[in-house]
């Protein structure tokens, strides 16, 4: 049976081919006698990532052909079902329909979701062994990042994470692969970012019609759920973990604690405690479903007692899947410069002032935990109070680190400051997300 479907799906792929898709900017990393692995939310593009892959080995002619790319999917039944020690079976399977390739073909191996077979990382090890093979593991389990993987792959392993489409990729998407910044090109940019502040990232939802999305979108959660979270950690109660994650989706950009979260399931009627709450929150991190941000502090007392905020994968996702959205996407607005800043800088926090516990939304950070990036979101600055506001708390935490520059990303304004030696620009977020200020 497993080696039967093996078959099958190697044959599908080489009659298929590669299928028309619009290529990605993120880098596939890759090492000599290294396993590749690519991590990420589902349905973030994992997989076509992987075939833009193939593509480029093709171009650069490591490969004739797909003939030599072994590509298959653990999200399947069958396959997810089998042994470790069946899966030297594939290439026994792939070379006896290709009688002509020898331990010395360059070969390709994308193995999606091969996590979900225990003991699967010393095949794939075994496969990289081989100079002529390049290895590539994908899955939506940031299990296979470097510092959560297994012992056994530990040092043999380089990771890539992918996220759902940047601006600038949903730009490209929507057939606009160089942006133009006149009146009509800036009306027209800001257009774009209305669809992705209402409709988010995910790259299925680009072609899929306006009466359909929030329809995608309350399937993609259900099932990112279900499949990801419930049915993978058998969590015993779900109907108490449902109701965590809407609580959370409806509070994306807003500060969460345990407790908080603990008291709206009591109040909804549903008994838990804390240390499930945590097994469900840490579950979702591990989905790349959710994620939480501390503050910036030296001191593991100050972290403990303070709040986290929670942001999701995809804003959309979460606006449209919560329970109390208010129509409002303020707080979308801040979810996209998290994910942007999250895939630019090694560690981003939140910061509170000294004095007055002012927040900062945001402070990107290098590999030393050295402040790089201060960042403020507000939808609208035409207030003076609101900008004063967001203002104070910058002053103060830059010259604190001294830091000569700060954003504060906006909806549609632009204007600069300068205010105690630090320089504040005021861009509007379609513009700082091209980097382009």
């Amino acid at each position: 049976m497993f080696e039967s479907e093996v078959q099958r799906k190697i044959e599908d792929f080489r009659e298929l081919g590669l299928l028309p898709y619009i290529r990605r900017n993120n880098i596939v990393h890759t090492s000599e006698s290294s396993v590749s692995t690519v991590i990420g939310a589902r349905r973030v593009g994992k997989s076509c990532r992987l075939k833009q892959v193939i593509d480029d080995l093709i171009r650069d002619r490591f490969i004739d052909s797909v003939e030599q790319a072994c590509v298959l999917d653990f999200d399947n039944p069958i396959l997810a079902s089998a042994q470790a020690h069946e899966l030297i079976k594939i290439q026994e399977v792939f070379f006896k329909i290709s009688p002509s390739f020898t331990l010395k073909t360059p070969l390709v191996f994308v193995l999606d979701e091969i996590h979900k077979i225990v003991g699967w990382e010393q095949y794939v090890i075994d496969l990289s062994r081989n100079p002529y093979w390049k290895v590539f593991v994908s899955g939506s389990s940031s299990k296979l990042l470097a510092d959560e993987i297994s012992t056994e792959l530990r040092g043999k392993s380089i990771k890539t994470v992918i996220y759902p489409l940047t601006f600038r990729e949903f730009l490209k998407f929507h057939g606009v692969t160089e942006p133009k910044f006149s009146t009509k090109g800036a009306a027209d940019l800001l257009r774009l970012f209305d669809t992705y502040l209402k409709w988010g990232s995910f790259p299925a939802i680009v072609n899929t019609n306006d009466v359909s999305k929030d329809v995608l979108l309350r399937e993609y959660f259900d099932t990112m759920i279900l499949q990801d979270i419930i049915q993978r950690y058998n969590v015993s109660k779900p109907k108490q973990c449902i109701q965590l994650y809407k609580y959370l989706v409806a509070n994306i950009s807003k500060p969460f604690t345990i407790d908080s979260a603990y008291s709206h399931i009591k109040q909804s009627g549903y008994p838990t405690s804390k240390d499930a709450l945590k097994d469900y929150i840490n579950w979702a991190e591990d989905s790349w479903f959710i994620f939480n941000m501390s503050i910036h502090t030296d001191s593991s007392k100050e972290l403990e007692r303070n709040h986290k905020k929670i942001y999701c994968i995809d804003w959309a996702l979460a606006n449209q899947n919560s329970p109390v959205w208010d129509g409002k996407f303020s707080r979308a607005l801040e979810n996209i410069i998290y994910i942007h800043l999250r895939q630019k800088f090694s560690r981003i926090r939140y910061y509170l002032t000294k004095s007055k516990r002012e927040e900062i939304d945001f402070i990107a950070l290098d590999n030393n935990s050295t402040p790089q990036m201060l960042v403020q979101t507000c939808f609208d600055i035409t207030s003076k109070e609101t900008l004063a506001r967001e203002i104070s708390p910058i002053t103060k935490t830059c010259s604190y680190f001294n830091i000569k520059e700060a954003f504060i990303v906006t909806m549609n304004q632009a204007e600069v400051f300068t205010e105690n030696g630090v320089k504040i620009y005021a861009v509007p977020a379609y513009k700082w997300l091209l980097d382009n200020f």
